[in-house]
């Protein structure tokens, strides 16, 4: 069974990031938080993704993640999307054993040309956007 196929996907901040080739240029996790530059070919540009709370994160090829890819929206323009119904915040929640519940948390998912990174952080801390020259 695909225990993707459940998942529904929205985009995040709709327009705000170039629709060009795009990449992961550093991922920094630290006391402030974790930071994903992500670099965007045409024009050259640099934007961060800054997630001052983590509950978990993970970096896959994005070839690796060819079943979770299927399911979402096509044409695939944006890069950061939030995951509804998601088997990693299931797993994460099972795993803390009572110490985490569902609505406390929110699945984003960032796809770029070479890999996927999923972040799950707390549900009343947003993401924050910030360019680089």
């Amino acid at each position: 069974m695909d225990r993707t196929q459940h998942q529904s996907y929205k985009p995040w901040q709709i327009g705000a990031f170039p629709k060009k080739r795009r990449d992961v240029q550093l991922l920094k996790d630290s006391d402030d938080g974790l930071e994903i530059d992500l670099i965007f070919y045409d024009p050259n540009q640099t934007i961060t993704v800054k997630f001052t709370y983590t509950e978990m994160y993970r970096v896959i090829d994005e070839g690796r993640r060819l079943k979770q890819l299927q399911h979402l929206p096509l044409p695939m323009e944006e890069i950061v999307y939030v995951v509804s119904n998601s088997d990693i915040v299931e797993e994460l929640v099972d795993e803390s054993c009572g110490m985490l519940e569902t609505r406390d948390v929110v699945h984003y998912f960032i796809v770029t040309d070479n890999d996927c990174i999923d972040v799950i952080t707390k549900a009343n801390i947003k993401p924050q956007l910030g360019k680089k020259c």
